[in-house]
Formats: structure tokens, C-alpha cells, sequence
């Protein structure tokens, strides 16, 4: 069989490998730690509106705020405004531009959504993208919600049936069939997997979405935002619903329990194809029973071997990844540029393979091996574009430059399949080098005087890495006594596992806010801590205004379409002598 899909399932983890023509091409991993989290739906709160960069920043209750790129507000915001907010959140001086929106090109749809929304709204987000290291997730307005045959636009009015389906008379049939189904006030796109289905497997799916639509309206009632109203398929789940009716031939699993939960999801959704699930029951691991348990084990190697002999390198920045080709055996061989340029290739059609493996985005830049023929060069680029039409993910690439370099970019959806299981080092914070114990300790006791000649607090909240804090604490006369004694600052030691052993956090004692930078900046500390109170003062307000606003709009929904910066730490007027 070429295409399978193999799951490999333990109590605490789910690795899902795609096969392709028999070769590994994707692999997802699922965990408690690491769960999908696109095509969620929430009810969330407008943080802060900055139409500088035609964004919003959105609360959901995550711990970063969710982001909202004007052009993902969709051609619906303004009814979901006005179905959670009332008629009378919507300004006035907008409502002209809201009857000809279908005619106002982009860039104009984005700027009427910025003056559409307001900090504090209530608003109806799908997560589209997932958190990606310090970002918060990317989300829409534009509501979706998947079925196997068809995709739900709640507020739409049109059917869209994919490119992909390129028969003229499926397309009309497919659009007739569900042109008398649709309810008014919706919309669907008609996905691929629904070319040939019968009009009742195509119903049967319309009810189902349209079900799942009616519970989120019914959790939407009473949910007090940020809340989560509707969760998607998990990982597993997903991808059996997307590929397996496509061009999949078999599911295979090894652990009995998920086995019979597919056999069920599959039984349900497709039950044509429930016979195409299977369990696995031999002795050898199931990676290793189906040859691709290198091929896994490569992707957590920052190194990778190549058949020629030559290996690769992959690095990652804060701005991008760098792979960088070696040429082993072949650089001592006569025919230098025949040499590379075969090493060259076997790199591309393994660059390419290895970003989609490990679901590298962004940025990437390769330092190819040089090649003095331009001939040769394009050789390498035409390599790269054919083996990333494999991949899914939208990639762009430019040619090669005078110094060996291929700048690429690929979609990213979600983080890498590294950074989805691994965490910063504690002790370096990801840099890979600790700066030694004394500097960490000198470091500290600077900020410590600076803090005390430049305030008149006297009391502060030291958090470091818990490694640190047995240091500074050992001994008889150990570092924090001897801190104390010196510069009269009653010191709390805090353990905190997320501080790099490197650094290091001081608030006042009592406080949350960080003032570390504060001091290293000569900044006022009472400055910094009115600044923070003021804040949560507006955000207190807007809380207040919330309420009035519910109040007031009780019946206006539309079913078919820290602790305070006030510091307790001791504040000493009396002056030393």
C-alpha cells in the first residue's frame, strides 16, 4: 500500500505518521502538553484595537493575547458585533460604509473593521493558526465548522464548491442538491471528498454541522467571555476526517483502545471505510515493522545523513532557520563542480523532505555548496521547486545567490514538531551557554546597590532559578546575609523553575510588578507602579461598562445568522548616616 496512515499510541503520547508512496512525509504528535488547538471556537473580549497595524489583540483567556489581523475580521464582523453587543455597538458613522461593504475593496473592508471594533466587545473568534513560541495564536471572525462533505458559514448566503472538483456537471450537481437544503442565513463550501457522494450522505453532514452551530448558540447564552464554546477534532481525529477519505488506504494502529475509538469515529463519519482500520498486534515496534523509525529519528537530530555520504545541519534563531550542506566524502574527489552539484542535490530533495517532516516555518536560508555554473545553480532551484509541490504548505523560494544561499519561506500553521515537545533549557534559556555562578551572583548584588541608592524601598522579592537560590542561601553567612548586612534590604529568596540560571526577577516585596529593568534603566520605580495601577484602573472601568452594556442589550441576540501595583514592600524615610 502507498498511502497509510500509521499511529503509534501510548498512554501519555500519539505519534501519527503519513506515508506517502510508502516513505514518510508528515508526522504529528499529540499529547495533553500539545493539543490541537485550530478550528476552536470562543467567545472573547476585545483587548486593545491598533489600527497602526491593522490588527487587534484579543483576550481569550490564553496566556498570550490572541491576534486579529483586520483582513481576517471576515465580511461578517459587524452582525456578530451586533448580535453580542446590540444594534447600538455599532457606530453610527459606519452604518453608510456597512450597506455597500460587498462593493468596498480590501484594504477598505480592513479599515472599516478598525473602526468597527472597541476595547471590550464581545466577539466570536475560530482559532486559524496555533501559538507559535511567544506569540499568541492567530484567530478570524469569519466563523467555519467543518463536516466531512461540507464546511458551514453561519451569517454566509452563498455555495462554494472547491477547484478541485474541475467536472462542470458535479459542480451544478453538487450546487442543486444543496441550493433547497441550506437554511436561510447560512452559507457552505463543498469540500473535494464530496465529489460523487449521494444527496442523503451530503444532508445527513448539513445536519450535522448545522447541529453542532445550534449548541455553541445555546453555550453562547450563558458564557461569560473568555470561554470556550466549541472544540474542534483533536489531532487524531482530524486528519482521519481530512485524508483518510481522500487518498489514504489504511489506518493502522497499535493500541487497542484508540483502535476501537477510530473503528467507532470511522464507523459514524464513513462507514464504507471502517473496513480500512486496522490494529497492529505484532511484536516489533510498528515504526520499526514499517521502516520508517529512522526517518522519525532524524527529525529530533539537528544533524542529518545523506545517501551520497554528505549530512546536513539544521539550526534554529530567533528569526529563522539556517541549513547548512557539508559534502563529506566527495570534497577530496578530482571534479570539484560535478561533485557538488550531486551533493547539492541530494541536499534539496532532502531539505525538502525535512521541512516538511519537521514542520519548519517561516524563514529559512540553505548555504548550498558553491557552484561556479549558473547552469548548475538553476539546477538546484528547479530540484527544489519540484519536491516541494509534495508539500502541502504554501512555500515561495528565490534563486540562488553569488554566495551559495537559497532563501525560502513556508507556510506556518503550527509550531515545529521540536519546539511542539520540548522546552527551554532552565539553566541556559535557550542560548546554550550559562554564564558562570560569580558573574550571576556580581550581577545581582549590583542590582541590588543600584536599587538601593536610586529608592527608598527597602524590601524585595528576589526571584532566580531554585538551583540559584540553594547557592545564595548557602551557608552559615551565605551570599543573601551578607547582601543583607551590607546594604540593609531585607531580601525574600523566591525559587522560580521558568528563571534561566543566567538571570534573574526582583518585585517589591508584597508586589507582582517586575521592576528589574526599571532600575537597570534609572527609571522612578513609583512611576513604573502608577503606571501599572492606572491600567488596571481602565481595565476595572471597562468591566464596569461591560455590565451596563448587557443590561441594556439583554435581548438583542440573533440565532440564525494580578493583584493591584500598589507595593507593600517597606518604604523607609528615615536616612542613613
Amino acid at each position: 500500500m502507498k498511502n497509510q496512515i500509521i499511529i503509534h499510541s501510548t498512554e501519555d503520547q500519539a505519534r501519527i505518521a503519513l506515508l506517502e508512496d510508502g516513505e514518510l512525509a508528515q508526522l504529528f504528535i499529540q499529547s495533553e502538553e500539545n493539543q490541537r488547538t485550530v478550528g476552536n471556537i470562543h467567545v472573547a473580549k476585545v483587548h486593545k484595537v491598533m489600527s497602526g497595524i491593522k490588527a487587534a489583540f484579543i483576550d481569550m483567556g490564553t496566556p498570550k493575547d490572541a491576534f486579529l489581523h483586520f483582513s481576517d475580521a471576515g465580511d461578517h464582523l459587524d452582525e456578530y458585533i451586533a448580535m453580542l453587543n446590540g444594534k447600538n455597538a455599532i457606530p453610527n458613522h459606519v452604518k453608510p460604509d456597512l450597506k455597500n461593504k460587498e462593493k468596498l475593496a480590501n484594504h477598505q473592508k480592513q479599515a472599516l473593521a478598525g473602526k468597527i471594533l472597541r476595547n471590550g466587545q464581545k466577539l466570536l473568534v475560530q482559532i486559524v493558526k496555533e501559538p507559535i513560541g511567544s506569540k499568541g495564536p492567530r484567530i478570524s471572525t469569519d466563523i467555519t465548522i467543518a463536516g466531512r462533505f461540507l464546511v458551514l458559514i453561519p451569517m454566509g448566503d452563498y455555495i462554494a464548491v472547491s477547484k478541485k472538483i474541475s467536472n462542470y456537471k458535479e459542480r451544478r450537481r453538487l450546487k442543486n442538491v444543496l441550493g433547497d437544503m441550506v437554511p436561510d442565513g447560512f452559507g457552505v463550501i463543498v469540500r473535494t471528498v464530496a465529489q460523487g457522494q449521494d444527496e442523503k450522505a451530503i444532508e445527513d453532514d448539513l445536519r450535522d454541522v448545522l447541529r453542532k452551530w445550534e449548541k455553541i448558540l445555546d453555550k453562547l447564552e450563558t458564557a461569560k467571555p473568555p470561554a470556550l464554546l466549541h472544540r474542534d477534532l483533536d489531532m487524531t481525529e482530524s486528519l482521519i476526517r481530512d485524508l483518510f477519505a481522500k487518498n489514504y488506504e489504511r489506518v493502522l494502529v497499535d493500541d487497542p483502545k484508540m483502535y476501537r475509538q477510530l473503528k467507532s469515529y470511522v464507523g459514524q463519519i464513513a462507514p464504507e471505510m471502517a473496513q480500512n482500520v486496522h490494529q497492529y498486534k505484532g511484536k516489533k515496534h510498528i515504526f520499526d515493522q514499517m521502516g520508517i523509525a529512522e526517518d522519525i529519528n532524524s527529525i529530533f537530530n539537528p544533524r542529518v545523513r545523506m545517501k551520497s555520504g554528505g549530512y546536513l545541519i539544521f539550526e534554529q534563531t530567533e528569526a529563522m532557520y539556517v541549513v547548512d550542506v557539508n559534502s563529506g566524502p566527495y570534497a577530496a574527489k578530482a571534479r570539484q563542480e560535478d561533485n557538488s552539484l550531486k551533493t547539492n542535490l541530494d541536499a534539496a530533495r532532502e531539505i525538502a523532505k525535512q521541512l516538511r517532516l519537521r514542520d519548519i516555518g517561516g524563514i529559512i536560508v540553505v548555504d548550498f555548496i558553491d557552484l561556479r555554473d549558473d547552469k548548475n545553480r538553476k539546477k538546484i532551484y528547479d530540484e527544489l521547486k519540484k519536491e516541494f509541490r509534495k508539500d502541502p504548505a504554501k512555500t515561495n523560494m528565490l534563486g540562488m545567490s553569488d554566495f551559495g544561499l537559497v532563501q525560502i519561506t513556508r507556510q506556518r500553521i503550527r509550531p515545529s514538531v521540536i519546539n511542539s515537545v520540548s522546552k527551554v533549557c532552565p539553566m541556559c534559556g535557550g542560548s546554550g551557554d550559562v554564564i558562570s555562578d560569580d558573574t550571576v551572583l556580581t550581577d545581582i548584588e549590583s542590582w541590588l546597590s543600584k536599587f538601593k541608592h536610586a529608592s527608598e524601598y527597602r524590601a524585595v522579592d528576589l526571584y532566580v532559578n531554585p538551583y540559584m537560590k540553594t547557592l545564595i542561601n548557602k551557608g552559615m553567612f551565605s551570599k543573601r546575609w551578607k547582601w543583607m548586612s551590607k546594604l540593609h534590604i531585607k531580601i525574600t529568596l523566591v525559587a522560580d523553575e521558568s528563571i534561566p540560571l543566567s538571570r534573574f526577577k526582583v518585585t517589591l516585596s508584597g508586589s507582582d510588578v517586575d521592576i528589574t529593568d526599571v532600575v537597570m534603566r534609572g527609571a522612578s520605580i513609583d512611576e513604573a507602579l502608577q503606571q501599572v495601577e492606572y491600567v488596571e484602573e481602565i481595565d476595572r472601568g471597562k468591566e464596569d461598562l461591560e455590565i451596563t452594556k448587557k443590561s441594556n442589550h439583554r435581548n438583542s441576540g440573533n440565532r440564525t445568522s494580578g493583584s493591584s501595583a500598589n507595593s507593600n514592600g517597606s518604604k523607609n524615610h528615615t536616612h542613613q548616616n
